[in-house]
Parts: C-alpha cells; structure tokens; sequence
C-alpha cells in the first residue's frame, strides 16, 4: 500500500510537471511594424497588411526624423508613396485615429523617457487604448540620438533617466496615482476590455535588461543578436522578474526583414539600388571595420543609437553606398525568401521568443503595389512563424 501510494504520488507529480512545461510553452505570435508617416493611406495600408497576413499587431514607430537623409530620399523608390522620410505622425493621435478600423491591437514601437512625463504617455496610453477595438501595447525605451539632441531634447544619462521613468510609469498604471503626497491622480479608467497597456521595454544591455524584468509586461530589442544571446537574455530578464515577485515578461523581437522571391534575387536588387544599403548605418562602427570599411560617423560609432544621419555629407553617402557589401546589409535585415527568412527567425523561436515584430523597412517593389505583391510571401512567412512553440525561460 505505501509503494502504491509513494507510486500514485509520483504520477501526480508527474503530471503536475508535465502540465507546467505544456502551460509554458507558448505559440509565437507575429506583428508587422507600419512606417508611421505621412500621408495616412500608407499606414491605413499597412493595417490591412496585418489583417490580411493574419498577425496580432501592428506597431507603429515615435521618430522625429527619418533614416535616410533629405536628399537621398527622392532618389528612394518608395519616396513615390511617401514624399518626405521625415514625415512621421505623432504615434500616439495616429494609433486614436486608425484604433476604430482594426480589431488588432495596435503598438508603440517605441516611444522614450524624455521628450514627455511619464503621466503625460500614461494618459496618451490609456486613451488610445479605451478608443481602439484592439487595446494598445505601449512599448519605451531610453531613447535615440536621431530623435532627442536635433531638437534640444539631452541624451545623457539615458538609462539613469529611463529607470526614473519606467518606475513613475509603472506606478501610475497601476494605481492611477502619481507617486508623492500630492493629488496627481489619472482618472481614466485602468482597464479595458482588453486589460491594461501592456508595457514592452526595448532592453539590451545589463541595466535595462534588469529594468525590464523588474517592471515591464513584454520585451522588446531591436539590435541584432544571435538566438544563443537572445535566450541567455531572455532567462536573465525572467530571473529579474522572478527575484521582483513578477511574471516573465512576454519576450519580443524587432526583426527588419526585406523580403523578395529569395535572397539571390534581393542581392540584385540592392545592386541595382545602391542608395537602399544605407540602412548599414545602424550597424555599429566595428562591424563596419570588420568588412574593411569605415563607418561614416566613425568606428565609436553605435550605430542605430547615436546615429543622426542628417548630419553627414549626402554626397559622401551617396559615394559609399555602392560600397557596402551585402554582407553587411544582412547584419542589420533579415533577407531571402519566406522560407529563407523562416529559417533564419525560428531559431529566435526555438530561444524563445513569442512576439515577432516584423520591421518591413524596405521594399523592394517600388511604387504603390509594392506591398500587395509581397502580402502571399508575408502570409506564408506569418503562418510558420505561428506554428513555432516558444520554451519557458530557464531558471538558475
């Protein structure tokens, strides 16, 4: 009787195992990121783009200037549809416009810890949120060079900043109060039908890895990475979460994909337009070095977060892009067809990651019909990133 009993034990505590890993593992979800400029029917495209393809987001960048410079950009084929790179909409009234046209939830991808008070974005979420049909996902981070120091905005310190930020943001959107004696308060409700606005924290070094396990609902990179730092993250982040009494954040990833008949076809498409390689600005200046080049901001160059493309010489860019080999233009995109592009993000899956945030910030079918031409491939790629089981983080 007691080998039965100690044996019956077992089984339920098998089973009990068995349904923590079931309950743990979760299927990816995919989103796609819109360009956020004017004129509106671009984005109005992109939210069909979501629907059509079948993901559960579309996101939306806060930039206040563009990635290619003024006078690169009419030379761009896609300057056909939107005639100035800078012509970015403010995030937050863009998603309060378009919120009653798609049941997706729509996303901030993402705003930062300067340019507004952390009430001043808790109120911004909360009304997006109440006014779309799908809830907002509000993702933040410590900011960029781009978007802070052209407009008097200061950029020291951004991640001593970002913490006193994050901390006062995720105070007020769970009380509704502001933190102090005074009578600060929120009186919007918290809650919608889809919950709160989940936070997404775009972390990638040790402090705002922490940051990110300590307060945030989701996690949000966008630097590239391989799969193998991507789950030693990940478990990092769970373990902050885990000493912080939180659940592990949902974790995420920003991949920019250039997407075509395959990747043979899209490197006759960046020689052909030299002027689409300069998106290897936002890889940092050693990588550069690597390739035998040098990058035009410098080799201390971080590339993606200090880079002010409106301040190097167009001529000088417009001369070195021809230059760049594809080699490098695939440390920043992901590129090939679907199933190559499949094979190159399911191993993030495999590590871990449940969000797929698409980043289509190129197009290699200039014009107006370039998107609806790339909507089989995206849908194709969308329906396999779907099928990928996500593994629990691991614990210590």
């Amino acid at each position: 009787m007691i080998c039965r009993r100690h044996d019956g034990a077992r089984v339920v505590d098998a089973v009990r195992v068995l349904k923590h890993l079931e309950d743990a593992k979760k299927d990816m979800d995919t989103g796609i990121m819109m360009p956020g400029v004017y004129p509106v029917e671009s984005c109005e495209q992109f939210l069909r783009l979501g629907e059509q393809i079948g993901t559960s987001t579309v996101w939306v960048p806060d930039h206040m200037l563009g990635a290619f410079h003024p006078d690169i950009w009419p030379d761009e084929p896609y300057a056909e549809v939107t005639p100035d790179s800078d012509g970015y909409f403010d995030p937050f009234c863009l998603l309060a416009a378009l919120g009653q046209q798609t049941p997706l939830a729509l996303g901030i991808s993402v705003t930062d810890s300067v340019r507004r008070k952390a009430v001043d974005v808790v109120r911004s979420a909360l009304t997006v949120h109440h006014l779309s049909r799908g809830g907002l996902y509000l993702g933040v981070g410590s900011g960029e060079a781009e978007s802070l120091l052209p407009f008097g905005y200061p950029f020291d310190k951004p991640v001593g900043r970002f913490e006193a930020f994050l901390r006062e943001l995720r105070h007020i959107l769970d009380t509704g109060e502001v933190p102090g004696d005074g009578c600060g308060r929120i009186g919007l409700p918290l809650e919608s039908e889809h919950g709160k606005p989940k936070i997404w924290v775009a972390g990638h070094g040790p402090r705002m890895l922490r940051l990110t396990g300590q307060y945030g609902d989701g996690w949000l990179p966008a630097w590239r990475m391989s799969p193998a730092e991507y789950a030693e993250k990940r478990d990092r982040i769970a373990q902050h979460a885990r000493e912080a009494d939180r659940e592990p954040p949902i974790s995420g990833l920003l991949a920019p994909i250039a997407i075509g008949e395959s990747r043979a076809q899209l490197f006759d498409y960046f020689d052909e337009n030299p002027l689409s390689k300069l998106a290897a600005i936002f890889i940092p200046g050693e990588r550069w070095e690597h390739h035998g080049l040098e990058h035009p901001a410098g080799r201390e160059s971080r590339g993606m977060i200090d880079v002010i493309v409106h301040d190097l010489d167009p001529e000088e860019l417009r001369a070195l892009a021809p230059r760049i080999p594809f080699e490098l233009i695939e440390e920043f995109y992901f590129i090939g067809s679907p199933t190559e592009l499949y094979e190159h993000l399911a191993a993030y899956g495999h590590a871990g990651c449940e969000h797929m945030e698409l980043g289509i910030m190129m197009n290699p079918l200039a014009g107006e019909d370039g998107l609806e031409q790339n909507v089989i491939a995206l849908k194709e790629l969308q329906s396999r990133l779907a099928e990928i089981e996500s593994p629990a983080p691991r614990s210590p």
